[in-house]
């Protein structure tokens, strides 16, 4: 099955949306404790966490199933930005 595969899409967008959630959920639930110290003290070490994990996840961008896992966790990443910041503050 080559890229260019429609079908390809239909099976990547669960794919997407499980590791969104799944991302998205893990780092929040993580934030949100550590907001119970500090806000600062949460954003910042879910940046680092992020930081930490970006360089291995982009290098399963070439993987052509993994990459749509990796498309789900940008999201889910930022979604938990987007809510850690609306709830630790």
């Amino acid at each position: 099955m080559n890229d260019h595969d429609p079908s390809v899409r239909w099976t990547g967008i669960p794919i997407a949306v499980i590791s969104a959630a799944l991302v998205s959920v893990a780092l929040t639930a993580f934030g949100l404790e550590l907001a119970r110290i500090s806000g600062l003290l949460a954003l910042g070490l879910n940046t680092v966490v992020v930081a930490g994990a970006a360089p291995t996840v982009m290098r399963w961008l070439v993987i052509p199933v993994w990459r749509w896992a990796v498309y789900g966790a940008g999201v889910g990443a930022v979604l938990s930005f987007v809510a850690l910041a609306a709830l630790a503050f």
